[in-house]
Formats: C-alpha cells, structure tokens, sequence
C-alpha cells in the first residue's frame, strides 16, 4: 500500500500522457500495483458511471479520485463466475425502509476473488439479483459499504483473503459475505433501470447493459497481453543477440528455430497492440456518447458488436500470449528458469489474462454465439452490419475464386483468405446446430455437440478483425516506419495462415501444393525481421529497471551483471548449515 499512497501522491501532478506511461510502465514493474490501482479507478469507478446516474457519479467521484473511499467490484462468486445469471446474492427491496437487504444466500453465492476485498476496500459495487416481492427481476448493480475508517467491518459484512495465489501477490484478492446488508434505495445504480420508492421497477431494455463495464476489462486485456509479452521478448531476444553457440560460433538469434520462434511473437505484439488502442478508443467514445445521451437502442447495437469482438480477441490472444510465454522461456535454455531474469514471474503474473475477466472457453463462445446469430440473419436475406458487415455478402464470398498460390503479396488477398474462412466455417456451424435442432436436440445439447467447432470458428474473424484494424492504421503512421509494419502486418498474417492452415485445406481455399509455399515465406520473411529484432524490441522502450533481468540488459553486457545479482543474493557462497546438517554425514559410518 506504500506505493498506492505514494502513487496517489504524485498522480495529480502528471499530463494525461504521462498518466498514460505511468499505468504502462508499472503494469510491467509490478503488475499487482497496477490490478490494485485498476480495480479502483477503473472497475468501480466506471461501474458507476457507466451504471449509475449522473447524480450518482457526481456523489462519488470526487471521494474516488482522491481516494477517501476505496473501491472493488464484487462480481464473481465462489460458485460463479463466466455463467453470471447464476449468482446468488440477492438484493431485496423492502418497501417500509425504502432500503435494500443485499444477503449471500449459500456458501457458493460468496463473492470471490474480489480484488481489494481482502484486507483494503471501503466500498464495492455489487452485482446481484434483484428481488421486489416474489419477483426476482435479474442482476443489477449496488454500491455496498463494506469497512469503517478504522477498518472495522460495517454491519452484516465479513471479508478475507482468498489465500496463497500462483501470482500479483500484492493484489489482496479477497472473498464478501453480506448477512442481510441494508443500504439506501439510492444505492442501486439506476442509469438503464429504476426502483421506485414505492417499489415500482422499469426494467432494463437488455440484461446485457448490466455488463457493459466488462467490455471496457477485456479490451483492456489486450493491452496486459502485449506489455507482459513486449517485456519478455525484449529479454529473451537480446540474450538471443548476445549468446553465442555452435560451430561458427554465431548468435543464437541466426539459429532459424530462434527465428521462427520469436520473431512472430514480436509481429503478434504489435498487431494486438495496436488493435487493443484502436477498440479502446472507439469503445470509450461509443460509451461515452451514450453516457452523455442516455440513448439506448443504439447503445444495445454497439454493445453486442464490441462484446462479440472484445470477448473474442481476449480469448485469442489470451491463449496466444500463454503460449509465447513458454515458447520464450525454451528459447533462452536454462537461464529463464531463473527467477533473477524475470521470465518465471511474468509466466506467473500472466496466468490471469486467460481466466479472469472471464474464462476464455466462455468467451469465445459468447463470440461464436454472435457470430452464429449475425450468420443466420445475412441467410435470411437481411443486412448485416457492424465488425460482420462482410457476412452480408456470403453467398459472393464463397462463390469466390480459391487462392492458386499467386499474389501472395497483396494485403487484400491475405484479408480476403481469413474473410472467406470466416464465413466458410460460421456457415458450417448454422448448419450443424439447424440440422441438429431439426433432429430434436435440444438448444442446450446442440450446441454442446458443435462446442469445439463454434469455438475454433471464432478465430479465423478475429485474425480478419485485427489484420483490417492494423493495416488501416499504417494510413496514417509515419511514413519512415511504414516499411517494417508492414513486413510485422505480412509476418503476423503468414503466422496465422500457418498455424490454420488444416482448415485452409479442409475448406479447399487452397490446394496441398500451396502449402510448402507458405511454410516457405513464413521462414523467409523470420529470417527478414531477425535482423531489426533488437530495434523492435528496443522501440518497446522499456528500461532496465522495468524489465528487472540481466540477460534483458539494454548495453548488452548480461553476464557481468548476471553473475552479479546472483551473488548478491543471501548466503549464495558458503552452506549456513554445513555443520548441523552435513558434517554430521561425512563423519557417519553410513
């Protein structure tokens, strides 16, 4: 908490650039510090704007912003999670108090996981079912007191510490039970829905505006996947630069497996970083916007558009960045098992991106079933439009020309190949789930017997997606850098042609002669980019300090350093207990 009070000290005074670089920076350095200033600045600071009303803002933002309140967002329970229609914790309006009783009902209504919670917050926006009566109305938002100033519980309210985690050991993830909690009726957040005093409810246009704020978790998601990512990378690919093996005695980095091996993960960094800001910024408007209009039926539109793509790109690029991890860590041999070069840390740390903010199996099923939905309308003849625009216009996709080999080079020609597979395999899955509906399966059953190929259909629009986003953002960068995006553009899409390349045959795109040539110019265009790899890695612009690994050193000189943060470690020369425990070996008989 030294660090929060200090960040708190020095946030004031910093540009929003600044501010920006600060949370980048600290997300790497210590990624615990970041969760806990992120859970209260943005997790409940925005439910209750993007929740509550503008009188309702009003009332907390300023205590937020300077932190004589401390928030978490209580969501997730011990027994729930991805599957929120589940949650069990009820918030009862009682007409005579004109109050709320929020309770935890069982065990397994316990709301778990709760960053903050554990040792920290003052308050938490709590989502629970809403009951008025005998109706139970669905879930909405409350704002819970939950500590005094002195740190003692308010009435009702017990919290504690979910215990040892695998990572982000300084974020004091806790557990909440409410035994019949009251709080004002003015505690429901009501922007999309109403309680009146009297009991009378206007319910919300769509449960789905209740989840509105984890839209804005999972783009943000992006962002953790690049930086965790950026810093191991930087580590891993100047050792590679520095290290020296073989015959030749040659950098480990011209090894063509070192090649193929890390050069597509920084191509991946800059594809997902750049998509991440883009949807970020476009998010926030849209929000924004519709904060400011309270217009909701164009806000149900934009919501189903970016929770489709930002649930499906969490989950891809969540498995992504898990499975980069391990491949950086093999790249550097022994020397990453060390914790003194960070790697083991991130790996640790990461572990929440595929999980958190909604388990990416989940996910990417929330995704297909979007995609499913908008694939059944363009059947039906109706215009689709949004992220699947392209939908509308299957028919002509499919009837389209396959790929012969030829003009490998033109961006249109890669987008249109992950634009055809798209459509080829989302169109499979409406097929699949209306012959098995017809055949007397339930929803339920048909979809569990197509599970696998809704999720795996997934992928192919969301690499569409992020090739569109980073190629139109070449139009407006600087033209000196152009070149090289563009070359990380052609890597990051040879990437993914590759490693779809079963289903590129499946679906006849291409015939089985193409395929030597696209392992050909994925290894060739590695072999390209190894030889600005250390200027890539150096653009990410992370100081020694931040990366906090010798091997990652920026001058190079890794194993002086090495050697001397080993040694400074305690008792790493002598044994302190050699003579109660060894010497009474040597002198046995045994």
């Amino acid at each position: 908490m030294a660090k929060i009070r200090r960040a708190v000290s020095i946030y004031p005074t910093l540009s929003p650039k600044m501010k920006i670089g600060f949370d980048r920076i600290m997300e790497i350095y210590d990624s615990a510090f970041v969760m806990r200033l992120y859970v209260h600045k943005v997790l409940f600071k925005e439910t209750i704007w993007a929740q509550g009303t503008k009188e309702q803002f009003n009332k907390y933002q300023d205590a937020i912003d300077k932190t004589e309140i401390i928030g978490c967002f209580a969501m997730t329970e011990l027994g729930h999670s991805s599957f929120l229609r589940g949650i069990e914790t009820t918030a009862t309006y009682d007409r005579q108090t004109r109050e709320f009783v929020i309770h935890t009902t069982t065990l397994t209504g316990t709301k778990w996981w709760i960053g903050f919670a554990g040792q920290t917050a003052t308050h938490t926006t709590a989502l629970c079912q809403l009951i008025i009566g005998d109706k139970l109305l669905g879930l909405h938002w409350f704002i819970v007191p939950l500590r005094n100033r002195d740190g003692s519980f308010k009435p009702g309210v017990t919290c504690g510490s979910v215990g040892a985690k695998a990572g982000r050991h300084g974020l004091d993830n806790g557990w909440i039970q409410f035994s019949n909690v009251r709080v004002p009726r003015e505690n429901m957040l009501m922007r999309w829905s109403q309680v009146s005093i009297d009991g009378e409810y206007t319910a919300l246009p769509n449960q789905s505006l209740s989840y509105s704020t984890l839209l804005g978790e999972r783009i943000l998601a992006l962002g953790g996947v690049s930086l965790q990512l950026s810093s191991a990378i930087t580590t891993s690919v100047r050792y590679a630069a520095v290290r020296r093996q073989g015959r030749n005695n040659q950098q480990i980095l011209d090894y063509q497996t070192h090649q193929t091996s890390l050069m597509p993960i920084i191509a991946s960094i800059f594809a997902i970083q750049i998509t991440g800001r883009k949807l970020m910024s476009d998010w926030t408007q849209v929000l924004s916007s519709t904060i400011e209009s309270s217009e909701k039926e164009s806000f149900l539109t934009e919501i189903s558009e970016y929770h489709s793509i930002s649930a499906g790109l969490k989950a891809w690029c969540g498995w992504f960045g898990a499975e980069s991890l391990e491949i950086i860590r093999r790249s550097m041999g022994g020397h990453a098992y060390s914790q003194y070069n960070a790697i083991h840390g991130i790996i640790s740390d990461y572990g929440v991106l595929t999980t958190g903010g909604g388990d990416n199996i989940v996910l990417a099923q929330q995704c297909a079933a979007h995609l499913v939905k908008s694939m059944r309308s363009a059947m039906e003849g109706k215009r689709v439009t949004g992220f699947v625009d392209y939908f509308s216009d299957f028919e002509s996709i499919l009837a389209g020309s396959r790929w012969d080999g030829s003009e490998a080079s033109r961006p249109e020609v890669i987008i249109g190949a992950f634009r055809w597979l798209s459509v080829s395999m989302v169109s499979r899955c409406v097929e699949r789930l209306s012959r098995d509906l017809s055949s007397g399966y339930s929803f339920e059953d048909a979809w569990n017997t197509n599970q696998t190929e809704l999720v795996e259909s997934t992928r192919p629009h969301c690499c569409y997606f992020v090739l569109k986003t980073f190629l139109d953002s070449l139009k407006g960068s600087d033209p000196s850098l152009v070149p090289i995006l563009r070359k990380l553009w052609f890597l990051y899409a040879l990437t993914n042609v590759k490693q779809l390349i079963d289903r590129f045959l499946e679906f006849e795109y291409f015939r089985s002669e193409c395929v030597p040539m696209v392992r050909k110019l994925f290894v060739d265009l590695c072999a390209t980019i190894r030889t600005d790899a250390v200027p890539l890695v150096d653009a990410f612009n992370l100081p020694d300090w931040v990366i906090k690994a010798p091997l990652g050193r920026f001058d190079g000189d890794i194993y002086t350093k090495y050697f001397e943060t080993v040694n400074r470690a305690p008792h790493a020369i002598g044994t302190p207990y050699w003579d109660k425990e060894i010497a009474p070996l040597l002198k046995s008989n045994l």
